[in-house]
């Protein structure tokens, strides 16, 4: 009997925990309501069926997507072929599921909705580099507007393939290609549009530390058919990037040690036939030019098919340093020659007394004033000894001399010809 007792108060009071648990629960369900906002009210309809993976379009209308772009940053990967954009990209596009009557939201024009939450066009890179990843936009909300208009203004980083025209590295102009279009969408369901208003000048805000310069852009609207499906048409923004570089210290860089190259080059041929420091001073002008060779392959690729001009002109007075180095060699033998048997031919004596041989060793060579010369100093009996040995003495540094006028042609042609 007691146990009976104890049965039905356990069941008693177990039913009067629940009628408060129910009461507890409608009292918290009440006060939910009414802290309920506008905006909670009008995001839970907009959201109750909306399918974010369909196409928000009501009877297969087409979804005209405007796109804006803005440049913040830009960058060369010389050693890739790669370009690194930065940009604020604009997208806008009707929505014809988020549509709602002010007046029932408590005058709400606007809402924002989460990156991820509402459809979104896909958008992406054509000539990506990096493929189509999820870190090309930045996971901004959108702007829902009351008559179903999006607007979405992500921060973009695109790296994309560029065909870099090293000629004129570090110097010159690049223009590199930005393709954007819907990967999966057709021209019939998605179409790419621009606003041909826009002053080109707007699309370009880059940010302080850019070590490009943006010269020119432009953008146009592409629409092409494959031969595969001609129904299909495919619809891409094409934008068209032309850079200048904006480190000043490049002209340090590169001209001035060019300028040292070609100073040292040219000294070599003024310095006596018979010196040993001629070979010190190409040797150290070679060692400078395969040190700035080793510097510059680390910004060139080395497979590309476009030499640099700089590193033409660096390779080409490799080329003549080592060959001044074998005329030196040369010069410097023939300075010294005493062979009796070797007797300097009449041409050559010829040619040293003509102006032009006068000019290049700065002083005449007259036969008469020579042998005077050489009597008063050493006497008779070696005079035609060291009158032979003088003349080839001479005949080396015209040649010396000569070697430094066609090289400075040569220096000057070079230059011409780098700066068309």
């Amino acid at each position: 009997m007691c146990t009976c007792n104890i049965t039905k108060v356990l069941f008693l009071i177990s039913a009067f925990g629940l009628v408060n648990t129910n009461d507890t629960f409608t009292e918290n369900g009440d006060m939910l309501r009414q802290r309920r906002t506008p905006v909670d009210k009008l995001r839970k309809d907009l959201l109750r069926y909306y399918d974010k993976h369909s196409r928000p379009v009501i009877s297969n209308n087409l979804t005209n997507v405007t796109v804006n772009t803005v440049l913040k940053y830009i960058d060369l990967d010389f050693q890739n072929s790669i370009m690194t954009v930065n940009a604020w990209v604009s997208m806008t596009w009707q929505d014809e599921k988020l549509l709602w009557n002010v007046s029932e939201y408590g005058d709400i024009k606007s809402i924002n909705m989460a990156y991820g939450e509402i459809w979104m066009p896909d958008i992406v890179a054509y000539n990506s580099a990096d493929g189509h990843t999820d870190e090309t936009y930045g996971k901004i909300n959108c702007v829902v507007r009351s008559d179903g208009k999006v607007h979405w203004i992500p921060p973009a980083k695109y790296r994309v393939f560029c065909d870099v025209d090293f000629t004129s590295w570090p110097f010159g102009e690049h223009t590199c290609s930005l393709r954007l279009g819907s990967w999966t969408y057709d021209g019939n369901s998605v179409s790419m549009q621009i606003n041909e208003k826009i002053n080109t000048a707007d699309m370009i805000n880059l940010d302080e530390g850019c070590k490009w310069d943006i010269t020119k852009v432009t953008q146009r609207r592409r629409v092409e058919s494959y031969s595969c499906n001609s129904n299909d048409i495919y619809e891409d923004i094409h934008y068209s990037i032309t850079v200048k570089r904006n480190i000043p210290t490049f002209h340090s860089v590169v001209i001035i040690p060019g300028l040292v190259v070609v100073f040292l080059t040219l000294s070599v041929f003024w310095l006596p036939p018979e010196s040993s420091e001629k070979f010190m001073l190409s040797g150290v002008t070679l060692i400078v030019i395969c040190i700035l060779l080793t510097m510059l392959s680390n910004h060139v690729p080395i497979m590309s098919d476009r030499i640099p001009l700089i590193v033409l002109f660096y390779s080409n007075s490799l080329g003549m340093v080592t060959i001044s180095m074998v005329l030196s060699v040369l010069l410097h033998n023939l300075a010294k020659s005493t062979t009796p048997d070797h007797k300097v031919p009449k041409y050559i004596t010829n040619l040293l007394n003509t102006k032009f041989g006068t000019v290049l060793r700065h002083t005449s060579f007259e036969k008469e004033d020579t042998e005077k010369l050489l009597d008063e100093s050493i006497g008779n009996a070696s005079k035609h000894s060291h009158m032979k040995q003088s003349q080839w003495y001479y005949l080396a540094l015209i040649l010396d001399r000569s070697m430094f006028i066609i090289y400075i042609f040569i220096f000057i042609a070079m230059v011409i010809y780098f700066l068309k």
